[in-house]
This record gives C-alpha cells, structure tokens and sequence, in this order.
C-alpha cells in the first residue's frame, strides 16, 4: 500500500472507535497478505478445479445446470414470457431494442455524459469525461479519489458495473437476434481479459465488484440459451471469472463502524453468487453469508417505520432495491424470510408511495448518484414508481396499486406474468391517500386534493454522522396542483469537485433558513466529503394530520453553538383543498443575527417580483409567494440557483430568497397559494394551531 494512503487511513482513523480501527487496520493487513494471491488464484481456478468443486463432468454442464437453477428470468421460460411481456406493454419492444442497438454501438449516455461514442474496445479503465485512466495496479494502491483531480471514479465503475447486460438479454428475448448475445460475449471476455483478478480501478470497490456479478447473473440467465453463448472458450471463462467474483467479495466486505449502503449491497452479490454456486462448499458460504447481512442489516439501516438511515431518497431506492431483489431471489431459492424483514420491506414501499409526488418523480432529497440494483426498465432515473408496481403485488397492496399508477415492465422482469395478473385483479383504495408521518425516519409528508408537501426533520444521515444526508433539516418540496413549485436542488458530483460537492449539500442549497451564514452542520474538512459534524438535532415534533388541513411544528439546535445562541422552529399548516400552505418560521434567542429565506424553485418555474410576492408560472399554471409577516427592511429578490436531477446533470434554476439582519425573538410567515391574496386574506390562511382567537 502506498505512504499516502495509509497516512489517509491514519487521519480517518483518529476520528474513529477504537475497536473499528483495530479492525480496519486487519483489514488491510488482510488485503496486502494477499498480494501475491492475487497472481497464482486465477491461474489455479482452472475450469476442472471449478467442475471438481461444483461436481459437474463438463463446463457445459455446470452452464446447464446454472441455467435451469432458480432465478427470476431462465431460458426455458423465454418463448412464453416474451409473448406474455409484448401483450402487456406492445409498445417496449422498440424502445428496448433501440436502446440495445445503441450499446451496440458503444454509445451511452453515463452520469451527465450526454450521448458519447466510446468506440472499441470499450474504456474500462478511464473517466472518459475527463480522460483520466488509472493504471493497472493492485487494487488497494489506487487511490481512487483522487480529490485534487477532476477526474470521477465512478465513470469506469458505472461502466464496469455492466448494467446494460439487462437491455441486450431482453433485446435477445423479443428479437431472438444473436448480436446481442455477440456484444455479451464480447465485453466479457474483452473485461476479463483487461482487468485482471485484484488489479486496477474496477476492483477497488467490493460493492461495485457485487453490482457486476449480478449483472453478469441478469446477462447469463436472459442469453445462456444463445448460440453466442455456447463457445466452450467463453463458459469457461465466464463461470471462472463469476467465481472469482465470489470470492473477493466474501474477502473485501465493506463492513465499517456503522455500515451503510455498499455493505449490504456485498452481501446481495453475495446472495446471487451464492444462488449460482450453491453446488460448491463456497457459494454455499456466500449464500449463508449473504443472507444473514441482508437479514441484520434491515433493521440495521432502516427505521422502524421503513426509511433507510441514509436520508436520500435516492438511496432509499437503492436500499430498498437491494432488500428486495435479494429477498425474492433467496425466496425462489426455497430461503425463508423471516417475517420482521418482510414487514419491514412493507414499510419500506409505504414511504416510497407517500414520497411520490404527483407527477410521479420523486424528490430530490440527500444524495443521489444514479445507483441501482439492477436496471430492468426504461424509466426516468427519478421516477420510483416501478417498486410499488412490484409491492402491489407482493403485499396485495391496492394503494401501493394506485401511486404506481401501472404495472411497470421492471415488476414484470421480478414477478413474470402472474404478476401482471395479480396486479390486474388488486381493487385501488376508494379514498385520496392520507398524509403520513414517518417519526423514526424524520420525514413527514402532507398530502390534499391539490397539494404534496414533504418535510424533513430527522438526523443528519447514518447515525448522525453525514453519510449521504445533506444540511436540510426543516427543508421541504411542494406540488401544487400537480406542478411541482419548490425543490431540493440534489447532489450533482462526488469528488469530481469539492467545492460543488459541499454546494450542493451544503445549507444554503436548500429550502431552510440560514442564520450568519453558518451550515446547520459544520463540515469536518475539505476531505471529508461524506461526514459532518452533528450540529442540527431535531427537537420534538408536532404533527396533527386532519381533513381539511394538515399541520407540522419541528425545530433544531444547529444554530445553538452560536456565540448568541438561537433555535429555529417550523410550522407548516397545509390547507386540502384551497391549494395554499401557510409557513411560520420562528428564532428563539439573543441578539441580533441575519437571516435568510431561500427556496429553490423547479426549473420549469418562472418566477418574477410582483408587490410584495413572487408570481411563479408554468404555462397557464400559477403560484404565488406572498409574505405576511417578515422583519423590518427583509429584502426580497430572485437569485440564480442550481436543481441537478441526477449525477453529474445540473440545471439553472431560480430562488426565491428573503434576507434581513434583524434582532431575535422573531418570527416570520409567508404563503404559497395558487390564487393573489390581499392582506387581510393572507392572515387569515396564516392561523395556526394553538393562536390566540
């Protein structure tokens, strides 16, 4: 390993629990010991050492039986399910095989890329955003990172990572055309051949080594029947290779003082892996393995109420995908599933469906980097919905039926055509869906005829310590009327930049109040880019949903560590069916201190300064921002600001700020409502819970 990146591992080290270090530092003694084993294991897995541990008399048998074994998709079943899947959605076929034909011609469209020929063979090595290529070197020495640099890990690890493996075996299914099972076999073998066994980028990273044997899996199961597919050269190195996958994952656990999302996703691969190679003494250990992670880490990462710890909703996908695929799999494998992970795994789908916003996208809270399972569909990356078509079905939920909206082609690539009948046959709720509180996972979502509004008044992220949540707590979006009006503004980069990095999560890129120009939580330091200080506790909540109106009060402490000390509190009084919700904010304290409102507006949104309010239209929609109490000399004004949907995407957007330098206790209120109001209009839609008559 090199001096730099043990002298990293030492200043981390110094923030954490002894008995973490002592582990880590095993770790990595554990991962230079086996150095040299990185060389002589590939060269002593020969195909007969691995038909001798599965018991196979031929390579093409060990394929045989790999293919007949339980999974979600096999080749026997492929002539009736392609008939039943172009009955259920007659216009995918298109879509999929022109999306096939474009990885056939190594085009992609990777992390704000935007559509880029690669060209051949493909840059399994390289940031081609950058032209950054990391050499070819044990893995633990790259240090990948790389934070004084431009240059993005995650390019060659989205690649390697070999999702599209799913689009080529259902373009396979529907056309029956071999190039597609061709590209399969070539980017194998071309990967295989270009990244050796523990050497370079694309093995640094256990959780991407995991992503790609399920790929690899999806890839196998969809074309094994191919006539591509049957080259002795190539199942041999395949299954070698899976194997191999195998077991570097069980070795390199990224397990950690509070293991989030990139262990749990090592135990999944586990769980493929074990699946596929059941028939060895290993895969049997993977699968035992795997499984017990997946079932202590449910109710390690997610709350009691089914919100993943991270406090991303894009990670929440993403967990809850894990969870999911790992527990339908292991259930085909003939695996119980003990029922507290099943419940759980509800839960977990009932925030999903709250979260949807009327429109179907979900918001853009915490950290998102495009993260999936697996890719089974063709949908927006901030669209969710597929995960209640699935939960519908699983958990005979008519609500999970009616925020789905449809069956979605990913359920029927989990569940088959009986899913597509089950789902048919589920009545949806005769009643709206009802405003939700998710207390454990600090989320609260109101919900009307015209209005979706969530809040969020939890922990920072993993316990507190950063992670993948961001300075936003009493941060909101709302839809009004179906259009969605204010928005997070997302995560957009990693360590391709610092400074956009701590923009994005950083208090200022949120719908909060910011006092002195501190972060609610303070960074720890320019490097680390995944942890903050724990500053903004949440104090306790009141929420009382009714049916005409719905309230929430919640406040911090990140802003009591001031040499003037203060507490910020928010109510937020949503009115069913008038389309207006009415905001309280208010500063308990001393002193004098400056204060500033922002709300970031959905890019769709023009917003402009009419009076006292901000007029905001899209098309012949239109909302309005009017203030009802602000402190004296608040200024209102609109500000340049930055939305990014997904990684390395950002679009220009506007804000809505208020800033004004004003002594404390104070308070201030202001409305959102689809109609100009005056000012004795807008006090009375301004009473809150608990105000004196």
């Amino acid at each position: 390993m090199s001096v730099a990146r043990w002298a990293g591992l030492a200043r981390k080290a110094l923030r954490r629990p002894p008995r973490y270090v002592l582990w880590r530092l095993g770790q990595e003694l554990r991962r230079e010991a086996r150095r040299p084993w990185s060389r002589l294991r590939p060269r002593l897995l020969t195909e007969r050492a691995l038909r001798h541990a599965a018991g196979a008399t031929s390579i093409d048998a060990l394929w045989e039986a790999l293919a007949r074994s339980p999974f979600f998709v096999t080749p026997a079943r492929r002539g009736e399910w392609s008939r039943r899947f172009l009955d259920a959605f007659p216009s995918a076929k298109r879509e999929i095989v022109e999306a096939a034909e474009a990885i056939l011609a190594h085009e992609v469209d990777l992390l704000g890329s935007g559509r880029v020929r690669l060209g051949t063979p493909l840059p399994w090595h390289e940031d081609f955003k950058t032209g950054r290529r990391w050499p070819l070197r044990y893995a633990s020495d790259i240090d990948y990172n790389e934070l004084d640099r431009p240059s993005d890990v995650k390019v060659p690890w989205e690649l390697s990572r070999c999702q599209h493996f799913t689009l080529l075996g259902q373009a396979y299914w529907l056309t029956g055309d071999e190039r597609f099972a061709r590209e399969f076999v070539a980017e194998v073998l071309d990967w295989v051949e270009r990244n050796p066994w523990g050497y370079g980028v694309n093995w640094a990273c256990a959780m991407d080594v995991a992503l790609r044997a399920t790929s690899w899996l999806w890839g196998f199961y969809y074309l094994a029947g191919s006539t591509a597919c049957a080259a002795p050269r190539f199942r041999g190195t395949f299954l070698t290779s899976l194997y191999l996958h195998g077991e570097f994952v069980a070795a390199n656990l990224e397990r950690a003082d509070v293991s989030g999302n990139h262990y749990l996703t090592d135990a999944v691969g586990l769980v493929f892996l074990g699946c596929a190679f059941r028939r060895t003494r290993a895969g049997r250990r993977w699968l035992q393995m795997g499984k017990a992670i997946v079932f202590e880490e449910m109710a390690a990462q997610v709350t009691e109420d089914g919100v993943d710890f991270e406090m991303s909703t894009a990670y929440h996908r993403l967990v809850l995908e894990a969870f999911l695929t790992a527990c339908l799999l292991l259930r085909l494998a003939g695996e119980a599933i003990p029922p507290p992970v099943w419940a759980r795994l509800e839960r977990m789908h009932e925030f999903v469906a709250a979260y949807t916003k009327p429109d179907g996208s979900a918001p853009l809270i915490g950290d998102a980097d495009d993260g999936r399972i697996q890719k089974l569909g063709l949908q927006a990356v901030g669209d969710h919905r597929y995960l209640l078509s699935t939960g519908a079905v699983l958990f005979g939920r008519g609500d999970f039926k009616q925020a789905a909206g449809r069956f979605w082609e990913e359920s029927f690539w989990l569940l088959g055509p009986d899913g597509v009948e089950a789902y048919a046959a589920l009545a949806p709720p005769e009643a709206p869906p009802e405003s939700k509180a998710f207390r454990a996972g600090g989320f609260y979502v109101m919900r009307g005829e015209r209005a979706h509004l969530i809040v969020d008044c939890g922990e920072v992220g993993l316990r507190g310590r950063g992670g993948h949540g961001h300075n936003d707590i009493l941060s909101f979006e709302l839809a009004l009327d179906g259009m969605n009006v204010v928005t997070d503004c997302g995560a957009y980069l990693y360590t391709a930049s610092r400074e956009w990095r701590d923009r994005f999560r950083g208090t200022a890129f949120h719908n909060t109040l910011q006092i002195d120009g501190e972060e609610l939580n303070r960074f720890i330091d320019a490097d680390e880019m995944w942890r903050l200080q724990y500053d903004a506790a949440p104090t306790e909540v009141t929420w009382q949903p009714g049916e005409v109106a719905d309230y929430f009060r919640g406040g911090h402490r990140g802003y009591a560590r001031l040499a003037a000390p203060v507490v910020h509190t928010r109510e937020i009084l949503l009115h069913k069916t008038a389309g207006r919700v009415a905001i309280r904010d208010t500063v308990e304290g001393v002193g004098t201190h400056r204060l500033v409102w922002r709300f970031h507006l959905d890019p769709a949104l023009d917003a402009a300064v009419q009076g006292d309010g901000v007029r905001l239209r899209r098309k012949d929609q239109v909302v309005w921002f009017l203030p009802v109490v602000l402190p004296a000399a608040a200024a209102l004004r609109i500000e340049d600001g930055w939305v990014s949907p997904s990684y390395g995407v950002k679009h220009a957007t506007s804000v809505i700020v208020v800033d004004a330098t004003a002594p404390v206790p104070m308070s201030a209120v202001y409305l959102f409502t689809t109609t100009p109001l005056e000012a004795a209009e807008r006090a009375r839609w301004s009473v809150f819970p608990g105000d004196a008559a």
